[in-house]
């Protein structure tokens, strides 16, 4: 589930950065469109000027009204006795005049030379931009276009040539004679803070603009990140939930099992910390711990629950819930990364293990951690066929089948981790629920009785210093003439009262065991003696009017110690009533 939604975090990062990216790639494409804009409109508003100038001029000249003071400013006419003097008198060679144009704007001059362009201009009012510009524009007969920054101002020049068909325009405009040498032209001279102070003012409202925008943008990946993770939470939750919830139903089907996929998970944990796993690998890995028996869903009852050891083709059948647990798996989406952890926890460092019967790094890492979790919680935990290992001696076995079960290197680390776990967890064997109770009932119930059977009998007597020290005495019942009842009777009638005589037996004590033993005799273990006159009565209503009679016999379990079944039947056959 983390990886998912670590997953979704970087998704969701991505796509804040991609959105971050592209919002100030548009907002520097702004600002730089909108100095270009700026400059272009610059120039725009030069050339119109220029053409509104030649347009003005053409119209007077074609009116025949042109006249200077049009055109002229007029305190250039009362202050610029050069200009006076052009009026009257040939401009000397090499000179160049610079007239302010009246009503212009942006600013407009004039420029008047007497140079063909073959000498430079010097010694005369131009600065050296200007210069430059009349001698390209001069050369070219063309207009040229300058910008440039001074201390810190950026502007737009331009210069155009007023000559046409080797006339000079301007010597018309001014009545000029001799204008043989004569060039001229317009300037304007455009200063760009205003042009970028406006395009800036408008670029930063669209900056705020796009701030804005870039915050919905955000706010909605956000959002959008929450609701998604949250959804995909809600949804993996739900699916956590209903395989645990699974998992539980198959562990409460085998109660002796019961919190083996936690203590697996908590065993795979300490392990994995101990051996320096990432994160992600220890998520991974405890999904998979609490997983790993899901296949179990699909073993028979009479083979999962069955309390004694299992027969090589019941082993065979149990050995399947591995593959059923990866197809499981592998069907859902969010545990496809698991299913080959699950796969692969009984494969065998030695490659003696199932499914596949893989060998040393072929096996995951972390099923090979999740084999050792595993197997340690089996050799400390009660089986009703064995009793648990200690600590000390379930660590001392996983050394030994170091390098044949278990990865050495993770053995290792398992020792040091696992030496100090604390399993101590109650170790009865007897059913302590109904549900416990109908599981006794299928394997160690007798059919007809439904008295406990002389298998678990058995059992019990190999684990006398754990169950039997609970009882004091063992009541030995054998009954009389059964097949001389049965001949009278039927077999079914001989069943009936046997049940009869089992439920009254049940009766007797609380918390006592009643088992039914060679047929048609009894056995009870008792925590106290029955009084000798109840004794003779208790079977009195079952027996009565039948040609049935009964003998018993007391053993003191602090006095004598039940060994085996074959003498306790030489007990029960050694006593009369």
């Amino acid at each position: 589930m983390f990886i998912k939604i670590k997953m979704l975090i970087k998704i969701a990062f991505l796509v804040m950065c991609l959105w971050t990216v592209i919002v100030t790639i548009l907002t520097i494409n702004l600002v730089y469109s909108s100095k270009i804009n700026a400059t272009n409109r610059a120039v725009e508003d030069a050339k119109s000027a220029i053409n509104n100038f030649k347009e003005t001029s053409t119209w007077l000249l074609s009116t025949q009204t042109l006249k200077a003071s049009y055109l002229i400013d007029n305190t250039t006419k009362k202050n610029n006795t050069a200009f006076n003097a052009l009026l009257e008198k040939p401009i000397s060679k090499g000179s160049t005049l610079l007239i302010p144009v009246k009503f212009s704007n942006p600013e407009m001059f004039l420029i008047v030379t007497n140079n063909d362009g073959k000498d430079k201009f010097e010694n005369n009012s131009l600065e050296s931009w200007q210069s430059d510009l009349l001698e390209k524009s001069i050369e070219s007969e063309e207009d040229v276009l300058l910008i440039e920054e001074i201390d810190n101002h950026k502007f737009v020049r331009i210069v155009e040539p007023m000559v046409k068909n080797d006339k000079c325009i301007i010597c018309e405009i001014f009545s000029i004679k001799n204008s043989k040498n004569i060039a001229g032209g317009i300037f304007v001279s455009v200063e760009l803070t205003e042009y970028f102070s406006k395009s800036y003012s408008h670029v930063w409202n669209m900056v705020r603009n796009i701030a804005v925008i870039w915050m919905l943008g955000v706010a909605a990946i956000v959002y959008g990140y929450k609701k998604t993770s949250k959804a995909v939470s809600d949804k993996l939750r739900d699916y956590e939930e209903s395989i645990y919830n699974l998992v539980d139903i198959i562990e409460k089907r085998d109660s002796y099992t019961a919190g083996h996929t936690q203590r697996v998970a908590k065993y795979s944990m300490l392990i994995a910390k101990k051996i320096g796993i990432s994160d992600d690998n220890k998520n991974l890995l405890y999904r998979a711990s609490m997983l790993h028996d899901i296949g179990k869903i699909s073993t028979p009852d009479s083979i999962l629950l069955k309390p004694g050891k299992l027969s090589d083709l019941e082993y065979k059948i149990i050995k399947e819930h591995v593959t059923t647990s990866y197809e499981i798996l592998t069907k859902v989406t969010i545990y496809k990364d698991i299913a080959e952890i699950v796969r692969h926890h009984h494969e065998y460092y030695d490659g003696s293990g199932y499914p596949q019967g893989l060998k040393g790094k072929d096996i995951p890492v972390l099923s090979q951690i999740l084999t050792v979790a595993d197997a340690f919680d089996a050799m400390t935990t009660d089986r009703i066929y064995k009793g648990r290992k200690t600590v000390i001696e379930a660590v001392e076995e996983i050394s030994q089948l170091s390098g044949r079960q278990f990865n050495p290197l993770i053995v290792k680390s398992a020792i040091y981790a696992l030496s100090k776990v604390n399993t101590e967890r109650k170790t009865s064997q007897l059913p302590e629920s109904d549900l416990q109770q109908e599981r006794f009932s299928y394997f160690y119930k007798d059919n007809v009785t439904h008295a406990y059977n002389q298998r678990y009998l058995e059992l019990l007597l190999s684990k006398r210093n754990q169950e039997l020290k609970k009882y004091r005495y063992a009541l030995l019942i054998s009954l009389h003439n059964f097949s001389q009842y049965n001949a009278e009777n039927s077999w079914s009638d001989g069943d009936k009262k046997l049940k009869d005589i089992a439920n009254k037996l049940q009766t007797i004590e609380k918390d006592h065991l009643v088992f039914r033993l060679f047929g048609d005799d009894f056995i009870l273990l008792l925590k106290s003696k029955v009084y000798p006159l109840q004794k003779e009565q208790f079977l009195s209503n079952e027996l009565k009017n039948t040609c049935l009679n009964f003998s018993t016999c007391y053993i003191d379990l602090n006095e004598k110690t039940l060994i085996n079944l074959d003498e306790l039947e030489r007990v029960m056959h050694s006593f009369e009533t």
